[in-house]
């Protein structure tokens, strides 16, 4: 069994071997930097399709130009001569820039002695750790950015408290639709949830719908659910295969995905987005994470314990919020 001695030195050995010396102490480097946002990643369903931004600086432009409109001008006169076309005929490009600025999360978990020995002397720990971290910041992004919302107050909750930071996906897309009194969808109608899609669907700006199948769906458990019966009580070889065989489903070529992150929105019902489900297509998803993550230790020995603080900031947002469609479920139409 190690000395501690021998578990305090194998411990900055597995630090030197992870992080980046003149950058700073706990400071990730490039390729422990990767693992970390594979991880993340890995752990999420809406991360893993969307774009991502490794962020060099706190804060990113997200720039997008084009046109709107009819562009072409016919190039002959009334007469059938060519013609020149006046200034008042260009067509004028657009230019819009969203950013991304980064807040600053952490997390702290503490690892005793006997359990530190273990995980070290079986090898590979600084992998393990940054995998684990990852994993589990992964989620707790993929929801930050779902549903955070700058207008929650502050208070002694402090999943509430991250989630005010920024404003999520949810918040910041341009088409919202409504499912509560008189809302555009009805959650207790015997077509539920297709009345939802279709709701979503119709509220998109058709220029963006290029290629259905590249868009997406995405919900939580109980609406996916809601569709295999529905599908099911259709009695048909796709009704079947929706409850016994089908990984996947779609609506009108676009998949529906089971995001359990969504989950989380029914509890900040009261001060955040509630049981929502979005339209989307993931590239215009844009999530970054400054370059600079850090995984420091903490020696408490008193306690025979290690404190290991992993410090993270990111930020998300649309390139064109316009392309972007969320369904509040349980929420009435608020009219500004």
């Amino acid at each position: 069994m190690l000395t501690n001695a021998e578990l305090l030195e194998r411990l900055d050995s597995a630090f030197k071997a992870i992080t980046v010396g003149d950058l700073g102490e706990g400071v990730l480097a490039p390729q422990q930097f990767d693992r970390f946002i594979h991880a993340a990643q890995h752990s999420t369903v809406i991360l893993q399709e969307a774009r991502f931004i490794p962020m060099d600086s706190h804060q990113v432009n997200i720039d997008r130009t084009g046109f709107s409109g009819w562009i072409l001008r016919s190039g002959k006169g009334e007469a059938g001569a060519s013609r020149e076309l006046p200034p008042s005929e260009y067509a004028k490009p657009y230019f819009v820039t969203n950013k991304l600025i980064t807040e600053e999360l952490q997390a702290i978990t503490g690892i005793e002695d006997r359990a530190l020995r273990r995980n070290i002397e079986r090898g590979n720990f600084e992998n393990t750790l940054i995998t684990m971290f990852g994993e589990a910041a992964g989620r707790d992004l993929e929801a930050w950015f779902i549903l955070g919302d700058k207008d929650i107050p502050w208070g002694s909750d402090p999943v509430l408290n991250v989630l005010r930071l920024t404003d999520g996906w949810a918040k910041r897309a341009a088409n919202k639709i409504y499912g509560g009194t008189g809302g555009d969808f009805n959650p207790k109608a015997e077509n539920w949830p297709e009345n939802l899609f279709e709701a979503l669907l119709q509220a998109l700006p058709k220029q963006y719908l290029q290629d259905p199948s590249e868009w997406r769906f995405y919900v939580d458990w109980e609406v996916e659910n809601a569709y295999r019966d529905l599908l099911k009580k259709r009695q048909t070889a796709l009704g079947d295969a929706a409850v016994t065989t089908a990984p996947s489903l779609s609506y009108k070529n676009i998949p529906v995905k089971y995001v359990p992150m969504i989950g989380r929105s029914k509890s900040v019902a009261e001060n955040g987005a509630g049981d929502i489900a979005m339209l989307q297509h993931p590239d215009n998803m844009v999530w970054g994470i400054f370059h600079e993550i850090t995984i420091e230790r903490d020696r408490v020995a008193k306690a025979r314990r290690t404190d290991f603080v992993l410090t993270v900031e990111g930020d998300a947002d649309y390139e064109d919020e316009n392309a972007a469609v969320v369904a509040f479920i349980d929420q009435d139409r608020i009219e500004s």
